[in-house]
């Protein structure tokens, strides 16, 4: 891309971006595609430009087009040089299994649509308490959950007063321990992370009503599930409405 088509391109964003974002939200948006320059602390219209112009062509039209801008008017020349290198098969995640007591159902609804918008498919998300996403009609509860705990599947541990008091939550804690390797907890307030103990302190967890923690969880999903990431100007809608939705029904 030229110079001056570059700079069309940057004068789109920018004020495309700035219909609806603050200058410093700019750059924490601009972040998120790996724009980032940490001597930048005047949000101003220049420096938000400037930083720009440090993007590759193929960022900018990226971000472009999570702004819904019209691109067809900027063309990228790539060149390939040397053979291609074929890297070996990574082994990813394939399922989940949502562990928690049915008294909290609704928030953990919530939090199942978050794993979809990151890219989790509704297929491969076991979650007892809801239609559609747990133990068929006729199924024997215990061993059809014995059956879908194996080392494809990330176990998520919704802790709640709720869950220590459930013996099915024991039960399932007790089984996915001894036939999974990959658990997070989730902490589900006025639970708090702290106030975990025995083999559940060792798990990497989050705090259900916790923003920051959503992006980390995001992160390790794409990462452990082998996932196309979302950008930040389509991941962060949709996170904020569902993550809303929690903090809503944790209030009342």
């Amino acid at each position: 891309m030229n110079p001056v088509t570059q700079h069309r391109l940057i004068q789109d964003i920018f004020f495309s971006l700035q219909t609806s974002h603050s200058m410093k939200e700019m750059v924490s948006i601009l972040s998120g595609y790996g724009i980032t320059n940490e001597s930048v602390n005047d949000y101003t219209q220049t420096e938000i430009k400037k930083l720009l112009a440090t993007a590759s062509d193929k960022v900018l039209l990226l971000i472009a087009d999570d702004l819904k801008i019209d691109t067809s008017n900027y063309v990228i020349q790539e060149k390939t040089r040397g053979k291609t290198v074929t890297k070996p098969k990574e082994k990813f995640l394939k399922k989940v299994f949502v562990s928690h007591s049915s008294k909290d159902k609704d928030v953990v609804t919530s939090f199942v649509q978050i794993l979809e918008v990151i890219g989790i498919s509704p297929e491969n998300i076991f979650c007892t308490s809801l239609e559609g996403y747990g133990t068929g009609l006729g199924n024997n509860f215990i061993e059809e959950i014995e059956a879908r705990l194996d080392e494809d599947v990330l176990v998520f541990f919704m802790l709640s007063d709720n869950f220590y008091q459930s013996p099915m939550c024991l039960i399932e804690m007790g089984a996915a321990w001894a036939k999974t390797k990959s658990q997070i907890s989730v902490a589900i307030t006025p639970f708090e992370l702290g106030k975990i103990e025995g083999v559940f302190k060792h798990f990497q967890g989050i705090q259900i009503d916790n923003d920051l923690h959503y992006d980390m969880l995001k992160e390790t999903l794409e990462a452990k599930f082998g996932l196309e990431p979302k950008r930040p100007l389509v991941w962060s809608p949709k996170r904020n409405i569902f993550l809303n939705m929690i903090k809503q029904q944790l209030g009342s």
